[in-house]
């Protein structure tokens, strides 16, 4: 999972590239990257499996041994011993709703409708100071969203993780250090200053970048780039050349998320991207 981060890296790198160059040769075409109109816009699924014989899980499609390379914690006795009296627990959001169902029967429910939130978003802020920004950002992910997350008592390997976001992370990049915060939260990640200096020549204000399942729409300040598909197969072929260690790329590649990218004080990326 981790190594993922290199790819994402080699992304937003090639797209870098691919923009200057557009936005020195060839005069700006200003479009609008199509938006979900209807629908959930923000699709997670986390499958999960366990064998409480040999104390050991699945996640996502990764085994135990690929998790614990990752420094994934394993599950403490006192969880082991719950999880081996029952064969599933799902919790799950939908239609305005959360469901929880255990061993296939209806456990419990409640409403996740807008003033159901506000409640909890109120109750929340009283004792860690959530801020309005933060709320609003809370509505936007939350608003449309299916969220599913199941744990399953199965030696079998665990569903690969599926995601199908249209709301974009809002990803902010420091002008002074080139650090990346993602949603106000820092990555502990960086730009290198030639990357930054990069960027400066080339006036970069903000990026929109849509990923569905390796094809590429993207914007710089407003002009839109012409599509790039990336092949899972081809990307393969360059991690094992220069040992990128990108790791399974099956997952991302099945994939869809979008990120709003903004350079120091640059114009806020609006908008979403379609799953």
């Amino acid at each position: 999972m981790k190594k993922n981060t290199n790819l994402l890296k080699l992304i937003i790198a090639i797209v870098l590239v691919l923009g200057i160059s557009v936005m020195q040769h060839t005069p700006s075409a200003v479009a609008e990257i199509p938006m979900q109109q209807d629908g959930p816009a923000n699709r997670i699924y986390i499958d999960v499996t366990y064998d409480p014989v040999t104390q050991t899980y699945s996640l996502g499609g990764f085994s135990s041994a690929e998790l614990e390379q990752y420094g994934a914690p394993g599950f403490t006795p006192e969880l082991w011993q719950v999880l081996a009296s029952l064969d599933s627990i799902t919790l799950k959001l939908e239609n305005e709703q959360f469901n929880l169902v255990t061993d296939e029967e209806q456990l419990a429910s409640i409403a996740w409708d807008a003033s159901s939130r506000q409640i909890l978003y109120g109750m929340l802020d009283a004792y860690i100071e959530l801020g309005r920004v933060d709320l609003d950002r809370a509505e936007a992910w939350l608003d449309k969203a299916d969220i599913e997350f199941s744990l399953r008592n199965s030696k079998e390997l665990s569903d690969p993780l599926l995601i199908q976001l249209a709301t974009l992370l809002q990803v902010n990049i420091d002008d002074d250090n080139g650090a990346v915060n993602v949603e106000g939260i820092p990555t502990g990640f960086g730009l290198t200053p030639e990357i930054q200096e990069m960027i400066r020549a080339a006036n970069l204000n903000n990026i929109k970048l849509c990923w569905n399942k390796g094809v590429i729409d993207s914007e710089i300040n407003g002009s839109t780039l012409p599509q790039l598909t990336l092949y899972e197969g081809g990307i393969n072929v360059v991690d094992r050349a220069f040992g990128l260690s990108l790791g399974d790329l099956g997952p991302i590649f099945d994939s869809t998320f979008g990120a709003g990218i903004v350079f120091g004080e640059g114009d806020p990326v609006t908008g979403e991207c379609l799953p």
